[in-house]
């Protein structure tokens, strides 16, 4: 295969890298070029400051012409960071289908939400020069989907770069499979993004940067991992050794995958877990990134990031899509559950204006669904930094506000730290777990992650006695609060894949139980001591059809009934009760919610349970049933539930205070709801809520989604 390279004068450019997905040749002093005749494509890597239409073509016998034409670029380069756009095509919902509302991801993206967003760019952020766009693009791989995103594309003021992800790669079909890596994803075939897209992997240049593309899913499926490795190498041996490079890559890249190249790249971009993430591992950068047009399996907003490389290092805007225009926490909405954002004329410690608070300071990071321990007289909270790699772990004054002290970690802490006697144990999103000292906030152990690159940890450590119990489905573990010790570990209990777990383990004397979504199927009953099963595999034998078993997908944190001995699990779209010895399935009672994370409330009443985005439901303990429902009208300013495009007000779980409940809302409000289901006052705050109230003794305590941590009087509550 043979072709030249021509400028814009249209004569023969020199020094242009080409390739045919194998090998990577630069072209001579004429232009021309020639390959070896594999790979279905030959394609440029556009240099810094030019495009190219077409930057690829088939390959073939003949000829091919490539011509570059200017395209001003400058540092710093600013891009736009998308994922998980998922397009969708309205209709066809049959029953039963994946576009089905009843399905259990009934909303993806339309076409004209990405429209409008693109289009809105040069006026939202007008120093942006382009769009990197990392996967999952589509739905369902399916050709209207496709057609719908490239008339997108096409009308973009901004150059977009796609790369595909494994609903790109669905084809309509979604078969599962565990690959050699232990990774629970979909099937794939990569026929219908070539034919729209191109080639699957690429590189690029941008001023100071070499930018490679590749596609994950096939290699994870090991399709392709081979001709990617072997290109990748080819590809970085043609760019001299100290300029810098970043990977586009739909998931996280494991080591496997940066082992592969010959020297690690500056940065990683990625999407697939539909969550926001931000570490450094290894001096590399690696910015994982929520859906922009519906909320996030974290809980997150609909959310983009601006990126600015300026020649050294990138810094990162994210910013909630959602965020109103109008309203006086616009502000902070802006930069909801991504970063401390102080509202205007707000104290950072003292009563506030409006005359609801007790008091109120800002966490060093933005809050989200963590709560507040409490130990004595001191709160600890933990806070994400959404903008770079970075979160904290603090201490505050539970009459005052005061920040006794701050710990600076390296991740995000998106949990609610444990107090284990003298000691605070927090858990950051890289499943790392370290102890501080509760008086003066001194580091006393840390426990590495198990694989900082694939953990992404957003479960609570729970206290057992002068232990802790923390991780998830794929790495569970028993540490001593004292030393950091692992007691047991298990790695048993399931694959690895994407979806996270918001679960902390429920630690009820000596026993540990847990559920988890997607896999293990069935929540699990571990014996604390040892770690090994406590219930019996046959405790699953009633689950008969699938429509049963996927409501045993465990959404958050378990409750324990004394009365009943009974395990109670928040669900999808269920609340499920499991016998606590046994473990045999009591009852499902199911209800509107679908992803609801708050733990149940047991009460002399019955069960309380949070309907996601929904309201409140007090439940029979002996078998389900409704004994009354609370409806909440939907009043949030973005919706928060995953694969949700608008705001349902109610996400956390009440508070028990004496004979009432407090309900925190993402309305930025706090009701007062009676046992019987009856509301008898609200307070209104004015940011949303998306984490527990906590009894702090003289006040109740809670952290808006602007990092702000306020304290109410409790008689304003009655």
């Amino acid at each position: 295969m043979h072709g030249i390279v021509r400028g814009p004068d249209r004569r023969g450019m020199r020094g242009v890298m080409v390739s045919n997905g194998h090998d990577v040749v630069r072209t001579d002093d004429d232009g021309a070029f020639r390959l070896p005749d594999r790979g279905r494509f030959v394609f440029l890597t556009r240099p810094a400051g030019f495009t190219a239409s077409p930057w690829w073509q088939p390959a073939g016998p003949d000829p091919l012409t490539f011509d570059l034409d200017l395209h001003p670029q400058a540092l710093p380069f600013a891009f736009v960071h998308l994922s998980d756009t998922h397009v969708s095509v309205p209709g066809g919902m049959a029953v039963g289908s994946q576009r089905s509302e009843h399905a259990l991801y009934p909303e993806g993206g339309l076409a004209g939400q990405l429209g409008d967003f693109l289009t809105a760019l040069p006026e939202v952020a007008p120093d942006v020069q382009a769009v990197f766009l990392t996967g999952d693009l589509v739905d369902h791989g399916l050709p209207d989907e496709y057609a719908a995103l490239m008339e997108v594309l096409g009308a973009s003021p901004a150059p977009v770069h796609t790369i595909p992800g494994n609903h790109d790669h669905m084809n309509g079909g979604h078969e599962n499979v565990l690959t050699a890596h232990n990774y629970l994803t979909n099937t794939g075939d990569p026929a219908e993004y070539e034919r729209h897209l191109g080639p699957r992997w690429y590189s690029f240049d941008v001023p100071g940067l070499h930018v490679v593309a590749m596609d994950w899913h096939t290699h994870e499926l090991g399709l392709d991992d081979a001709a990617q490795e072997a290109w990748l190498r080819a590809d970085l041996a043609q760019v001299p050794e100290h300029t810098p490079w970043a990977l586009l890559f739909h998931d996280q890249p494991g080591r496997y995958v940066l082992d592969a190249a010959p020297r690690p790249p500056v940065a990683t971009f990625s999407g697939h877990w539909h969550t926001s993430r931000v570490v450094e591992v290894d001096g590399v950068l690696h910015v994982n990134t929520p859906p922009a047009l519906f909320a996030g399996l974290d809980y997150s907003p609909p959310s983009w990031r601006k990126v600015t490389w300026d020649g050294e290092r990138f810094t990162l805007d994210t910013i909630a899509l959602h965020a109103p225009a109008r309203s006086e926490a616009a502000g902070a909405l802006r930069k909801a559950t991504i970063a401390a954002t102080p509202r205007p004329g707000t104290a950072a410690v003292g009563r506030s204006g409006a005359g609801v608070t007790a008091w109120q300071t800002f966490l060093a990071g933005a809050g989200h669904r963590q709560g507040v321990s409490v130990a004595g007289d001191r709160l600890f909270a933990g806070s994400q930094i959404e903008d770079a790699p970075a979160g904290a772990v603090q201490a505050l004054d539970a009459r005052t506000g005061e920040v006794l002290w701050t710990a600076r970690t390296a991740a995000a802490v998106k949990v609610s730290p444990a107090v284990v006697g003298d000691l605070v144990v927090a858990a950051e999103v890289t499943g790392d777990v370290a102890a501080y000292r509760a008086e003066t906030g001194e580091p006393v152990w840390r426990r590495p992650s198990s694989d900082p690159l694939r953990r992404f940890a957003w479960g609570a450590p729970t206290p057992a006695g002068q232990s802790v119990v923390v991780g998830d489905q794929a790495d569970l573990r028993r540490l001593d609060a004292r030393t950091g010790e692992v007691l047991w570990r298990r790695t048993d209990l399931a694959p690895h894949h994407n979806l996270v777990n918001h679960a902390a383990p429920l630690v009820v004397g000596d026993l540990v139980a847990i559920g988890w979504w997607p896999s293990p199927q069935y929540p699990r009953g571990l014996d604390l001591a040892t770690g090994a099963d406590r219930w019996p595999a046959e405790a699953a034998a009633s689950l008969a059809d699938f429509p049963e078993a996927k409501r045993l997908l465990v959404m958050g944190t378990a409750a324990f009934d004394p009365a009943t001995d009974a395990v109670l699990m928040p669900g999808y779209a269920a609340t499920i009760s499991v016998d606590a010895t046994s473990g045999r399935l009591r009852w499902i009672a199911r209800h509107e919610g679908s992803f609801s994370p708050a733990a149940p409330l047991v009460t002399d009443a019955g069960v309380v349970v949070t309907v996601g985005g929904r309201g409140l439901r007090l439940l029979d303990p002996e078998d389900g049933g409704t004994r009354w429902d609370l409806p909440v009208a939907p009043a949030a300013p973005f919706p928060l539930q995953p694969y949700a495009k608008t705001g349902g007000t109610v996400l956390a779980p009440p508070l028990l205070l004496e004979d009432r409940l407090l309900l925190p809302g993402l309305d930025g409000t706090v009701r007062t709801v009676s046992l019987e289901g009856t509301e008898l006052a609200r307070l209104d705050l004015g940011v949303p809520i998306a984490a527990p109230l906590t009894d702090a003794g003289e006040h109740v305590v809670g952290i808006g989604v602007d990092g702000g941590i306020f304290a109410l009087e409790k008689g304003d509550l009655s």
